[in-house]
């Protein structure tokens, strides 16, 4: 199950298609129950989360919060993006808002599942992982 949340009034954000591209990630995955928090959010709020949870004090595209626990084992947890960031990075790598989002879905999701991206080696192993969902998709 895909729950949507959206804190922001920068874009529209067309919940249905977003539950169906989430849905197909997760499918991609072999995860066939499991719910997922989708929170969509602009540049101030997702800086303040940054901040507290992070220690940054900057926004970012997307944080993942895995939040599996006995009380709902099926519950991966919460992917917060940024739809402010979306669009500047969708300007800056000429890409289109939607992919971008997708990409900062697939991203946020993989992280839940446990992938990093701290070294050089796991941001690859992520990459590549990103990349194979996308194409499917």
């Amino acid at each position: 199950m895909i729950l949507i949340k959206n804190l922001q009034s920068l874009v529209r954000i067309n919940q249905g298609k977003l539950k169906k591209k989430a849905t197909r990630i997760l499918s991609h995955l072999n995860l066939k129950r499991v719910t997922v928090s989708l929170v969509f959010c602009d540049n101030k709020f997702i800086k303040k989360i940054n901040k507290k949870y992070l220690g940054k004090n900057s926004p970012t595209d997307v944080i993942s919060f895995p939040l599996n626990d006995t009380f709902n084992p099926n519950y991966l947890g919460e992917v917060i993006i940024s739809v402010e960031e979306a669009l500047s990075n969708s300007r800056i790598y000429n890409t289109s808002f939607d992919y971008e989002i997708v990409l900062y879905m697939v991203h946020g999701i993989l992280h839940l599942l446990g992938y990093k991206d701290y070294t050089k080696m796991e941001r690859e192993r992520m990459g590549k992982k990103q990349k194979e969902i996308l194409d499917s998709i």
